[in-house]
């Protein structure tokens, strides 16, 4: 008995040193088990230390992929430099998928689906083989349990509320030209017309409001927007809006931060783009907050997401001529590259069917467990 039990104590350090050094985890063979690694959370010595994985989408430009591709890093692995961050980084097996968002457990992945080539004269024809789907949708991290969500290709810029279960997003599917936000579950069901004219639309911790950029209903008073997820009747329309926080038309990407009332966007300075943090207070109440720039280099930055923790922030830049995902702390300190993009560059597609003219600032990261 006390043989077993010593060598039951034997195993468990030897397999503790292992994990140490391996550093957390690596991504295991097989796509079956990469779900089970994302989601199993962090082993770090630094309990301030970021970590969770972050996923991203750019354009692959490599002749036989010409797709566009997400990646999902571990940002442990990527703190202890360049070669770690590729060994255990996952490329998502769908192609031609952007705009991704991860699940708040970290289990699943929403994105968009950009669908096939219309035909075979088509630039891309002939490239990686496509997700079938022109819409958004998610699945587990391995590709596998596909669900479509919504059905429009116009659909945009997912986000999962809290609790996992809905997901908001914005669409110019009506064909005026005009983004709205819409509501729905996460398995594609009960879809909602919030008939707010926005984009990039982010839950609050509370699953009962969220951040988006818009105006009032006369179109004035441009900046970030707080609204209720409820879905109403056009005689309806403007029930669920609350009120501005931020009266700045150019404002945008607000990602409400998962454990208070603070939003992190992105905002145009002099040329170039600045992060911005703050607190979130309606303007109509007389005490509006005063929001704090958190990164105001040369260079384009922007797309900011929170960390799980709501302790850091990440952000793609390319504060020195090449394009990658930073992060910094909420204050904006401690500010460094994880990932660089392939020859610095954020790649697009030429401006031909199914994509159109994009840009990055179309697109969004995601940061989870």
């Amino acid at each position: 008995m006390r043989r077993g039990f010593v060598q039951g104590l034997w195993r468990y350090a030897v397999w503790m040193v292992v994990l140490a050094l391996a550093g957390w985890f690596a991504f295991p063979q097989g796509a079956g088990r990469v779900a089970d690694a994302l989601a199993a959370g962090p082993v770090a010595a630094d309990a301030e230390a970021p970590w969770g994985h972050i996923a991203f989408s750019f354009w692959n430009r490599a002749p036989e992929r010409c797709t566009y591709e997400i990646n999902v890093i571990d940002v442990a692995a990527c703190l202890k430099g360049p070669e770690a961050c590729q060994a255990n980084r996952l490329v998502f097996s769908l192609n031609n998928v952007s705009e991704p968002a991860l699940s708040p457990s970290g289990q699943r992945i929403a994105f968009r689906g950009w669908g096939e080539p219309p035909s075979k004269d088509n630039p891309f024809y002939g490239c990686a083989p496509p997700v079938r789907v022109r819409a958004l949708a998610n699945t587990a991290l391995d590709g596998s349990d596909l669900r479509v969500t919504g059905g429009y290709w116009e659909d945009a810029h997912p986000n999962w509320s809290p609790d996992g279960t809905r997901l908001l997003f914005d669409s110019a599917r009506v064909g005026d030209g005009i983004t709205r936000i819409y509501v729905i579950d996460a398995d594609g069901g009960n879809e909602g017309d919030l008939r707010i004219i926005g984009q990039h639309p982010s839950w609050a911790p509370d699953g009962q409001r969220f951040v988006y950029r818009g105006c009032d209903l006369t179109g004035n008073r441009c900046g970030l927007w707080v609204a209720y997820p409820w879905p109403v009747k056009p005689w309806e329309t403007g029930q669920n809006m609350v009120g501005p926080i931020v009266l700045d038309e150019q404002a945008s990407h607000p990602d409400w931060s998962p454990v208070a009332d603070e939003v992190v966007y992105q905002t145009p300075n002099g040329g170039q783009w600045s992060i911005v943090r703050t607190d979130v207070r309606l303007v109509s109440e007389g005490n509006p907050a005063e929001p704090q720039v958190l990164l105001r280099e040369p260079g384009r930055h922007g797309l900011p997401t929170w960390s799980p923790d709501g302790q850091w922030i990440a952000y793609v830049s390319d504060t020195d001529g090449n394009w990658g995902i930073w992060i910094m702390r909420r204050d904006g300190s401690e500010r460094r590259r994880l990932f660089a993009f392939d020859g610095g560059v954020y790649a697009l597609p030429r401006a031909w069917e199914p994509y159109g003219a994009r840009d990055w600032l179309d697109e969004q990261i995601s940061w989870s467990r």
